[in-house]
């Protein structure tokens, strides 16, 4: 092949030169045919050089080809796992929160790292500002005392005298009833009696005066009695009849106008009777309603300040903090937990500290976990319940088991304002029970064990190279190898599971050069597609070798993906690729 394109090189070359020599011909000069010749002699030279160069390339690619190791496909065991880095953390700890309003600050601080037993002093916080508002609150608690008090007597004397007007308009009312009564049945009889004796002494006495009148009218007739005697007998009869005449007007007037004038009176006066009591009850009933509302008001006060006063007094109590269980002392470690302090967030004696913050935690080292964080595209491989062994940093030599025992929901942002384009999904491991003496915040290097491949057909993965989305292999075959498309399954970094595409026993290149790269037929361009995990610069996913490698980058993977004349191995003549070990675990992408 590089025979071939050497050949072309060098006829382009002589054509090129042919050219340049019939454009630059002049029969008539002499100088002319000396240039011609030079220029044949120089094409001939560069024709057998590049011929030369050709040959010896042709035959040292083909020497490469030939010393390429192949491998014999068949079934191999192996274990696909995840090796994820985290830290240790006690399963249950008790963290120990600052239950103190507004902002204090810490004037005992218990060394960290200290076991201690419930109810031994961990953190005193100055309660300065606390005494100062309890002896405020104290003596406004004496006056609302004082108030309330007030309030109360005054209730009770505006119920007594509300009782006292009360009884008197009931009195008035009963006075009231008794003089109408007393009207109706004494005095309107009694009167209207008199005035019917008045007509009837009225009426006797004019039939006296007339008998005596008309006796004296004879008599003065004859002249028996002088004229002043007639003349008086006629007045006492006239004046009979006046009396009688002013006793029916009396009786009358009394039963026209002075009997319902009395009796409207008298009515009216209990019906006032019964207003004035109606309206003294009202006004008993608002007066002490006000005083009850008054009373209330001021319970209300006196009890809030008492409440202010119990709160101010627990708050008190709380700046001295103790301990809830036994445990030894870990400090918060501020944002996340971690030890990343900002300005003031690092917890020490003289340092100020707020509501709802936590200090410390107390963790229970009888029941340990493990704690990882793993990548979006990773976590389709987790499960509940998987087998993880666990490495401690700090610990060599020692392993250490658990099983996965939660995965969180959501991604975990708390490092997103540094990248926001990691998603990674907190994942919590159980340890089992252990003698060995594990602490909170140490490293921890987990490998979770995702599956494991028994004797499945597979081939090392840096036997695999993928174009345009789909994987290939190199199988050796008699002139050249022969691209042949596979479907992957499981993969480690050492194994990749064939599920079609290949049978047991056949052979494929361990290795591959950019010669075996153009093997391939070229497919249609895919659609471009957003950069991620296991994906080149250039949308294109990937070897399956290079899935754990670096981040993409312009420089190549792994020597399988450099150039035979690039730096470093020269061409795969030497370098010999051996079959990975089939004892050893593997990871997955």
């Amino acid at each position: 092949m590089s025979t071939t394109l050497s050949s072309s090189a060098s006829e382009s070359s002589t054509r090129a030169s042919t050219i340049a020599l019939s454009d630059t011909y002049r029969p008539q000069a002499k100088t002319g045919r000396l240039k011609v010749w030079v220029v044949v002699i120089v094409a001939a030279m560069s024709l057998v050089g590049g011929l030369a160069w050709a040959t010896v390339h042709w035959s040292r690619t083909a020497q490469q080809l030939a010393n390429i190791d192949v491998f014999t496909v068949g079934p191999r065991t192996f274990t696909v796992s995840l090796e994820e880095k985290g830290e240790l953390k006690a399963a249950n700890s008790t963290d120990i929160i600052c239950e103190v309003e507004g902002r204090s600050t810490i004037i005992y601080l218990i060394p960290e790292g200290t076991a201690v037993k419930e109810g031994d002093l961990l953190v005193e916080l100055a309660s300065d500002q606390i005494e100062d508002r309890i002896r405020q609150d104290e003596l406004k608690e004496t006056n609302a005392i004082t108030a309330h008090e007030a309030a109360q007597t005054e209730l009770e004397i505006q119920r007594d005298k509300n009782a006292s007007d009360i009884r008197k308009g009931d009195l008035k009312i009963e006075l009231a009833r008794l003089a109408l009564e007393k009207y109706q049945k004494g005095d309107w009889e009694q009167a209207l009696k008199d005035a019917e004796i008045d007509i009837q002494q009225a009426t006797i006495n004019l039939k006296r005066r007339t008998e005596e009148f008309q006796a004296d009218k004879q008599l003065r007739a004859k002249n028996f009695i002088t004229k002043t005697e007639y003349d008086e007998s006629y007045f006492n009869f006239k004046r009979a009849e006046w009396e009688l005449e002013k006793a029916n007007k009396a009786l009358e007037v009394l039963e026209t106008y002075t009997h319902v004038a009395d009796s409207r009176q008298r009515e009216s006066d209990l019906e006032e009777a019964i207003k004035e009591r109606d309206r003294v009850v009202k006004n008993a009933d608002a007066e002490e309603l006000k005083k009850v509302r008054s009373l209330e008001g001021k319970k209300k006060e006196l009890d809030l300040i008492q409440d202010q006063l119990a709160k101010l007094r627990t708050q008190k109590e709380k700046c001295r903090i103790h301990a809830p269980t036994q445990g030894f002392v870990v400090y918060f470690g501020g944002f996340g937990g971690r030890r990343f302090f900002m300005s003031g967030d690092q917890i020490k004696e003289g340092a100020t500290v707020h509501e709802r913050q936590t200090l410390l935690s107390l963790p229970d080292t009888s029941e340990m976990m493990a704690t990882v964080r793993v990548h979006e595209a990773k976590t389709d491989k987790l499960q509940i319940g998987q087998p993880v062994v666990v490495k401690v940093e700090g610990m060599p030599g020692q392993q250490f088991t658990g099983k996965v025992s939660k995965i969180a929901v959501v991604a975990d942002s708390q490092n997103r304002w540094l990248n926001p384009d990691l998603k990674e999904y907190e994942t919590e491991i159980t340890l089992d029970s252990t003698d060995a003496p594990l602490k909170p915040g140490v490293t921890a290097y987990c490998e979770i064990l995702v599956e494991n491949v028994e004797d499945k057909l597979a081939v090392p993965v840096q036997t695999v190279y993928t174009k345009g989305g789909q994987r290939y292999v190199f199988r050796e075959a008699a002139r050249e190898p022969k691209p042949v498309a596979v479907t992957i399954g499981a993969v480690g970094t050492e194994w990749a599971q064939i599920i079609d595409g290949l049978t047991g026993g056949e052979q494929i290149l361990l290795t591959f050069a950019d010669e075996h790269k153009r093997l391939i037929p070229d497919a249609p361009p895919d659609p471009p597609r957003p950069h991620r995990v296991g994906m080149s610069q250039g949308g294109q996913e990937r070897p399956a070798n290079a899935m754990h490698a670096r981040p993409p980058s312009d420089k190549p993977d792994s020597p399988q993906q450099r150039s035979p004349h690039s730096g470093g191995a020269r061409g795969y003549s030497h370098a010999r690729m051996k079959p990975p070990s089939e004892s050893k675990s593997t990871r997955t992408p």
